[in-house]
């Protein structure tokens, strides 16, 4: 993982074990821990608990849930505004709350 994530630019090995760490602590991760070769140290490998589609929307609803929670009017007038910079992406929005709408009058 650390490899592959400083191909695009330097992290700090700490950086990704936290972020691992953490990932594992709200259930998106799993792992198990390995010995080194000749048992000097042991390491975690880690591995996705769920398939990407679903790690990337839980990693985006935790990501929003929490903004919410803390900045609720402010985040909400960011997403529309960043909707408004295209007709296509504000018509969508538009729709989706509709939708939500219909949904929660039933």
């Amino acid at each position: 993982m650390l490899e592959e994530l400083r191909k695009k630019k330097p992290v700090a090995y700490t950086t990704i074990m936290n972020t691992m760490d953490r990932l594992y602590e709200k259930g998106m991760l799993d792992r198990k821990i390995e010995k080194s070769k000749g048992g000097a140290y042991l390491y975690y490998v880690y591995w996705p608990k769920l398939e990407e589609a679903n790690f990337k929307e839980a990693a985006v609803r935790q990501v929003l849930d929490s903004l919410l929670d803390n900045f609720d009017e402010l985040v909400t007038t960011c997403l529309v505004e960043r909707a408004a910079v295209n007709d296509q992406k504000l018509e969508a929005l538009k729709e989706k709350i509709d939708k939500t709408i219909k949904e929660k009058k039933k």
